[in-house]
Parts: structure tokens; C-alpha cells; sequence
């Protein structure tokens, strides 16, 4: 034989030996690793309150209709309104210090009184003869008197340096700043609802990307299994799935339990039983339209009820410092009175007199003084609150307005970050099968995976949650 035909030869030899080592490879069982399968287990619910809450919350339910729901049944908005009437009836006390007074005094009285004596003496007899002895002996007396008595007084306030007038003012400014306290209470409320709302359809999200996880791993790890069995795949690939498997069912319970606790707190905050069962709509905030910044921040300056509140506390401050300043200021009244007396009822004796009463205390040890200087440093620190409550409004529109932009900028980052791992699953699973890749390849991105889908979930919750946050800076947002 030639060596011309020795490459030939080898090959026909390579082409007869190449089913035998098949064979041999077909004959032979794979290895198969020794793996605890991890069971799926259900998600953990609460049980129904034992009577359905009157008023509570529609399927789906929507943001708006949460913080609608909260302004009806939050304790705190009854506490915010009960603090207006109680503004009202301070005012009302104040400005009956303006009005006439009358005042009505009757009374009764019955005396019963007894009186015991003797009388006796020695007579004098006349010319001629002796007088006779007067005579002893006891007597008693007894008077018995009744008298009716009523008096009917009006008096009214002619001046006191604006004393009253300025406390009327004062109370009256109180009761705007608790109006707009109200105000406050609501938008917070709502604000708050909001981020709750937000962050548990957030965590809805997360759920659903954590099942889809599982599906994913377990799918995988059919597949490892499947390429071990004809002795194609690798142990350590079926451990390695599986593996993957168990900590995506571990991550699917963290996330079934912050969604169930998101609700819980979202319950709470509308003022309904923590046990009711919510189902949150997809629908996120609407946007903002943001133009003109400092525009916004202007207008916020002007309506939003911290700065309101403020202001009405100030004002109410610079009253109290006139009121002070008048404490112990001659005050000038006017007192009619009509009185009447008698045995019998109705008296028949009547009076009437008019006059005026002038009242004041020059001196009191430096105690209108001590008023004056507490009012003036009550001024100071309103007008501070002022200044601390418009850079607080600045801040806010500003953090809320930045917070937006970067959102919308990693909602765009994240949609492309889950189309390119979404990809890199295929081509990995793609050479995996094919016998050129390597089974640390599709874990790998199964995980990029995982946390593209993380990053854009949280990533629209942020976009609501700082619209949200925007429409209450700059001092909107009530539904």
C-alpha cells in the first residue's frame, strides 16, 4: 500500500470507530446528582374581616379613589375639623367681650321673730290720800315679714383701647390658620395614600416578575436535566439549576410577603380593616405639566396651606402683641339696672338706675410688660415659620421635579436594559442546547434578567410616586 492513500485509510478507520464510542456512551447511564427538589409554596393570606366595611373600596381600585376613600374615613381629618370648630368657638368667646351683657338676680327671704318683757312700777297718789302700788306681769311680741327681690343688669363695653376688638382679630386669624390646617391634613393624607398605593402595586409587579422567575428556572432546570440524561449536559449543570430554582422560589415569597404587608399599610392609611382585600389598577399618576418652573413655584407660594397656615399664625401673632399692649388699659362701661322689692309677688317697689363704670390698673408689677415682650417674641418666631415654610415649598416642587426627570430617564434605560437581557436568555439557552455554551451562561442571564425587570417595576413606581409628589408641592392634588 501506498502512503498516498493513508489519510483515507484513517478516515474510514475515525467513520468505523465512531459508533462504537457512540454506543458505548449510549450504553452507559449518566451520573445523576443527588438534589432536594424545592416545592412551590402557596402565597400567605390574611383572613376576611367578619363584616364587610360599609363604603370600602371598589374593584380595582384606582389612586384617587384611595385617597377618596382615606378623606372619608381618616381619623385624622376629623381631628383637623374638629380643631376649625373649636377656632369658632374661640372666636365666638372672643367677640362676646364686644356684645352687651345681661344678667338676672332674684331672691327670697322670710324673717320670723319673737320678743318677751315685764312691766311694773309704784304708783304716786294725788293730794290727800297715798296712790296705789302698780301692778307686775310678763308680755310677748312676735313679727313675721317676707321680701321679694329681683335685679336685671345690662352692661356694655364702650372702650378699651381695641383691646377686645384685637383679640377678636386674633382668634380670627387662628381660625383661618386651622382652615388651612385642614388643608394640610388633607393633601397629606392624600400624598401619603398615594406613595402607599404606589409602592404596593409596585410590589404587585415584583411578584409577577419573581413567578415569571420561577417559570424561567424551572424551565431550565428541565432542560439541564433533559441534556444530563442523554448524556450530553453535566451534574453540576441539574445541581446548579436547581439551586437557581430554590433561591427564585426564596425570592418570590419575599416578594408575595412585602406586597401583602404594602396593603396592609396601604389599609391602614385609607382608614379601612387591614384585612380587607384590594385589588390595585395598572392606570398610573397623571402627568405634569411643567412649563415653567418658577411659575409653579410662584403659585405654590401662594396656595400652598403650610405657607396659609403660616401667615394666619403670624397675623394672629401681631394682634397679640396690641391685645398685650392694651391689658391694663382703662376700660370704659355702660350698666343699666332695674331692681325691684316688695312683700308680696310680684314686688311692686321698682328702680331703675343708669350709669357707667370705669375700671383700670396703672400698676401691675410689670405684668402687661411680661405680655408684651412674650407676644413681640411670638411675632419673631411666626415670622421665621413663614421664611422656614416658603423654603420648605422650594425644596419640595425642586426635590419632586428632579426625582421626576431622573425616573423618566431610568424608565427609558430600564425598558432597553430588559429587551437586551431578554435577548441574552435566548442566545444563552440557544448555545446551551447546542452544546457550545455552558449552562453558568443561562444562570447568569437569568439573572441580568431578574434585575433588568427589577429596575423598570421600580422604576415606573418611582415616576408615579414623584408625580405624586410634584402635585402635592406645588399644592394640588385633592381628588
Amino acid at each position: 500500500m501506498s502512503f498516498r492513500h493513508l489519510p483515507s485509510l484513517l478516515t474510514l478507520i475515525i467513520v468505523l470507530a465512531t459508533p462504537a464510542v457512540s454506543l458505548s456512551a449510549q450504553q452507559t447511564p449518566p451520573v445523576q446528582p443527588k438534589i432536594q427538589p424545592t416545592p412551590l409554596p402557596p402565597p400567605v393570606e390574611l383572613p376576611l374581616p367578619p363584616e364587610p366595611l360599609p363604603g370600602g373600596p371598589a374593584a380595582p381600585l384606582t389612586a384617587d379613589e384611595a385617597a377618596r376613600i382615606a378623606l372619608r374615613s381618616q381619623p385624622d381629618i376629623l381631628t383637623a375639623t374638629a380643631g376649625i370648630e373649636a377656632a369658632a368657638g374661640r372666636v365666638q368667646q372672643s367677640r362676646s367681650g364686644l356684645l352687651p351683657t345681661v344678667s338676672v338676680t332674684g331672691g327670697y327671704t322670710y324673717t320670723q321673730g319673737r320678743l318677751t318683757g315685764g312691766t311694773g312700777g309704784t304708783g304716786t297718789g294725788g293730794t290727800g290720800g297715798t296712790g296705789g302700788t302698780g301692778g307686775t306681769g310678763n308680755f310677748s311680741t312676735g313679727s313675721n315679714a317676707s321680701n321679694w327681690t329681683g335685679t336685671v343688669t345690662a352692661r356694655q363695653l364702650l372702650f378699651d383701647f381695641e383691646r377686645t376688638r384685637n383679640l377678636v382679630r386674633q382668634s380670627t386669624s387662628l381660625q383661618r390658620a386651622a382652615t388651612a390646617n385642614l388643608t394640610r391634613v388633607q393633601q397629606d393624607l392624600v400624598f401619603n395614600v398615594k406613595q402607599a398605593f404606589y409602592t404596593y402595586t409596585q410590589d404587585t409587579r415584583l411578584v409577577s416578575v419573581n413567578e415569571a422567575n420561577v417559570r424561567n428556572q424551572q424551565a431550565q432546570l428541565a432542560l439541564a436535566q433533559a441534556k444530563l440524561n442523554v448524556g450530553l449536559g453535566l451534574p453540576s449543570d441539574v445541581v446548579r439549576a436547581q439551586t437557581a430554582v430554590a433561591e427564585a422560589i426564596q425570592n418570590l415569597d419575599v416578594a408575595r410577603n412585602n406586597a401583602s404587608v404594602s396593603r396592609v399599610n396601604l389599609n391602614r392609611l385609607m382608614g379601612i380593616d387591614a384585612r380587607t382585600p384590594i385589588t390595585a389598577t395598572e392606570a398610573g399618576e397623571p402627568p405634569v405639566t411643567i412649563d415653567d418652573l418658577n411659575g409653579l413655584i410662584q403659585g405654590a407660594l401662594r396656595r400652598r396651606p403650610e405657607i396659609l397656615q403660616a401667615q394666619a399664625n403670624l397675623q394672629a401673632a401681631q394682634f397679640g402683641v396690641s391685645a398685650a399692649r392694651a391689658f391694663n388699659a382703662p376700660q370704659v362701661s355702660a350698666d343699666v339696672s332695674a331692681f325691684t322689692r316688695g312683700a308680696n309677688f310680684p314686688p311692686k317697689q321698682d328702680a331703675v338706675s343708669i350709669g357707667a363704670t370705669l375700671s383700670w390698673d396703672p400698676f401691675d408689677g410689670g405684668f402687661t410688660a411680661g405680655l408684651v415682650r412674650e407676644a413681640r417674641a411670638n411675632v419673631t418666631i411666626a415670622r421665621a415659620d413663614v421664611e422656614r415654610q416658603r423654603q420648605v415649598v422650594t425644596q419640595d416642587i425642586a426635590t419632586a421635579y428632579l426625582n421626576l426627570r431622573t425616573n423618566e430617564q431610568r424608565v427609558t434605560t430600564a425598558t432597553a436594559e430588559v429587551a437586551n437581557a431578554t435577548e441574552s436568555v435566548r442566545l444563552a439557552e440557544g448555545r446551551y442546547r447546542s452544546g457550545v455554551g455552558t449552562f453558568l451562561e443561562v444562570t447568569d442571564a437569568q439573572t441580568a434578567l431578574l434585575t433588568a425587570n427589577t429596575n423598570l417595576v421600580n422604576a415606573r413606581s418611582a415616576v408615579d410616586q414623584a408625580r405624586a409628589a410634584l402635585t402635592r408641592a406645588i399644592g394640588a392634588g385633592l381628588p
